[in-house]
């Protein structure tokens, strides 16, 4: 059964919506073009304050890949500083890859070093799922950082849509579970499928943008049949 729906948003207005027509959690970004890189500063203090459910500020400071040099990670910590500090935030997304395609867990630790002392929770996002392996990748990062601030793993099991990696996100839910991690299933998600991704992967956390949205816009009609359809 589906307890969270997480709903991707890129402005106040959106992130109000979201919250009137169901959402239980938000994930703040800027750019859907590119995947989704790091929002306004200004905007995160806003859409924190507008909202009650809790929001995920996405941290990419590039769309170029999951890789970065010592000036991004220097950016990337700037960016934490101010959520940290100045907002209300409930948890980063972030995600970082070697040149080799596994996790950069050196970056990562740099990360979770950052927030280990702060109320902010990490949720390490679909750079997974352009590793070399995402379900290799999944049992490496779990297994070390289960009693850190990783709590989630975004994923559509290495595929572009969820709905195509069925068998390898059955395989990381199972891995998480383990671990007492939440595997948070996106991409290509739609109120359509939702129940039967659900059902195929017993996951309990749904991650969805373009699903719920009409001509780019956040859609009631799609939110109303989405839960209908997993209730």
């Amino acid at each position: 059964m589906i307890k969270h729906v997480e709903i991707i948003v890129t402005s106040i207005e959106e992130a109000i919506l979201a919250e009137k027509y169901g959402a239980s959690r938000l994930e703040l970004i800027h750019s859907f073009d590119l995947g989704g890189l790091s929002p306004r500063q200004d905007l995160i203090a806003e859409v924190c304050n507008s909202v009650s459910i809790p929001v995920n500020v996405m941290v990419r400071p590039h769309g170029d890949s999951f890789i970065f040099d010592n000036n991004n990670m220097l950016q990337v910590k700037k960016e934490i500083d101010y959520i940290i500090e100045k907002t209300k935030a409930n948890a980063i997304v972030f995600g970082t890859l070697t040149d080799s395609g596994n996790i950069n867990f050196s970056q990562l630790e740099e990360v979770l070093k950052q927030i280990d002392n702060t109320a902010l929770e990490l949720t390490f996002h679909r750079a997974i799922d352009v590793s070399n392996d995402a379900v290799m990748n999944c049992h490496k990062l779990v297994s070390q950082y289960n009693k850190s601030k990783l709590t989630r793993v975004l994923s559509s099991g290495g595929f572009d849509k969820a709905v195509n990696g069925v068998t390898q996100l059955l395989q990381m839910r199972k891995i998480c579970d383990d671990y007492g991690i939440i595997l948070l299933v996106g991409s290509g998600v739609t109120p359509d499928n939702a129940f039967a991704l659900s059902q195929q992967i017993a996951c309990d956390e749904i991650h969805l943008g373009t699903g719920v949205r009409k001509n780019g816009v956040l859609s009631n009609v799609l939110f109303s049949k989405l839960f209908t359809s997993i209730s």
